[in-house]
């Protein structure tokens, strides 16, 4: 039954599905080449861009499913939660399963800081959203 109401939207679904993974990989990940940037702190630019991307998709997931029928407000807590959580999973499982990566409270304080601009754009087009969604279900 759980799987049946997850798959209520394929699409969004396989992109979250991916870059879940993608955030997993970069996060524990040894990387053989050294990516060296010249501009300071460019990491945590990497950390803010992938959880403001990785909010976006969750919460497209929870609004736009047909199956879960989750409004507006629920759709972006529950997004902004699940990527804050995950952040601070990773930042943990660096330090306990790896030996080469080591947690950053500045990682986490750029992942939460993605995840806070993705909510407050996101609250700056709620009603257009809210539009979008209300047309959709009539011409589908």
């Amino acid at each position: 039954m759980v799987i049946k109401r997850l798959l209520g939207h394929r699409p969004l679904l396989a992109l979250l599905i991916l870059y879940f993974i993608l955030i997993t990989w970069a996060s524990l990940a040894r990387f053989i080449i050294s990516f060296k940037v010249g501009v300071q702190g460019s990491d945590k630019i990497g950390h803010f861009v992938a959880y403001f991307i990785f909010t976006m998709i969750w919460f497209l997931f929870f609004f736009f499913s047909e199956k879960r029928n989750e409004n507006f407000r629920q759709s972006l807590v529950k997004s902004s939660l699940i990527c804050f959580f995950y952040g601070g999973l990773m930042e943990l499982l660096q330090m306990l399963l790896t030996n080469y990566r080591s947690p950053d409270w500045y990682d986490m304080i750029a992942n939460t800081s993605g995840i806070i601009f993705a909510f407050i754009l996101l609250k700056v087009f709620e009603s257009e959203l809210i539009m979008f969604k209300k047309k959709k279900r009539l011409v589908t």
